[in-house]
């Protein structure tokens, strides 16, 4: 293939892409060749569709444009719906640099239809404008790539971290065992190399100065328990606020207005009974995460079991009046 007919199916594919009509004699004219070859040209690119896409096909004549349009499927390509959910998601998270947000956005709207894409760039158009990143954020797409691949390969890590709070560096060797993300920010999960922690501890990304995947591998095993109550999913659904800590059952009664709210924000919380309008609720979950969201429920809470957490709790709330004495 020679390259001026590279180029050409390189610029057909892309106006294609770009919701634009191909039309074969205007096309023949701007490229100096017949409409047979362009013809030719779009029987290639719907060959090369329908290999890569498992669809017949993609690419199709449209009558009353007199031309050639390519046929999103929705099975394919996001949806103008889905990019505005994924959008709206995405501008809420406040987890990206505006940077990373504004190019993410600029590709996520080039999948809309193109006579849809105006309504979904005025739709976020002022959420876009006003779109306000955490304070320390900086880019991560690379980082969350890179330790992703160690993860995935069971591959040590080096970190220089500075510590929430402070701003002095420790160095550590760890075992990832997964991302994710979290009230604005997005954390690793690792055990320390060389510490027989019970627990696994957990690094925000963004507080990570530099970062080495090492040629060292550690063993993983699946039998293990505690390795799979932190494996990414099995965390979050019992881990609040990035806090770990003992997995305990917890039980308290609810009367607050929404106990949807509880049940979506606790995925492991049940109803195990009812006292008239009061909840009773069961939910397996990380201890000190768990104790500031159960703070935060005010007088519409109150924790049953364990003894031992009942107390810790009123301890803190004893605590916390002392404040405004």
């Amino acid at each position: 293939m020679n390259e001026s007919r590279i180029s050409r199916l390189l610029a057909i594919y892309e106006d294609l892409h770009k919701g634009k009509v191909v039309n074969k004699k205007r096309y023949a004219t701007q490229f100096v060749v017949s409409e047979k070859t362009i013809q030719r040209d779009i029987e290639d690119l719907r060959n090369f569709l329908a290999n890569h896409y498992s669809i017949d096909s993609l690419i199709e004549y449209d009558k009353k444009k007199c031309g050639y349009v390519l046929y999103r499927d929705e099975h394919i390509w996001l949806t103008s719906q889905e990019v505005l959910l994924t959008a709206k998601v995405l501008l809420e998270s406040r987890a990206l640099t505006k940077y990373e947000m504004e190019s993410l956005l600029d590709k996520l709207i080039l999948q809309c239809a193109p006579e849809e894409r105006k309504h979904v760039k005025e739709v976020i158009l002022h959420e876009r404008f006003h779109y306000n990143p955490t304070r320390y954020g900086k880019p991560l797409s690379q980082t969350i790539w890179h330790l992703s691949l160690a993860i995935n390969r069971h591959k040590r890590i080096e970190i220089d971290y500075m510590k929430v709070g402070s701003n002095s560096i420790v160095k550590r060797v760890l075992e990832p065992q997964g991302i994710v993300f979290s009230e604005f920010y997005f954390y690793l999960i690792a055990f320390i190399h060389g510490f027989d922690y019970e627990f696994p501890a957990i690094y925000r990304l963004d507080h990570i100065q530099n970062y080495m995947i090492l040629d060292e591998h550690f063993r993983v095993s699946e039998s293990n328990p505690v390795i799979e109550k932190y494996k990414d999913g099995e965390l979050r659904r019992r881990v609040q606020f990035m806090q770990t800590g003992r997995v305990l059952t917890v039980r308290f009664k609810f009367w607050g207005k929404s106990l949807e709210a509880v049940l979506d924000r606790l995925p492991t919380a049940h109803v195990i009974d009812y006292e008239g309008d009061i909840s009773v609720i069961e939910a397996e979950v990380f201890g000190r995460g768990v104790k500031m969201w159960l703070l935060s429920q005010a007088q519409y809470l109150e924790v049953i079991s364990p003894p031992e957490f009942r107390e810790e709790m009123k301890q803190t709330i004893c605590e916390m009046m002392e404040l405004y004495q």
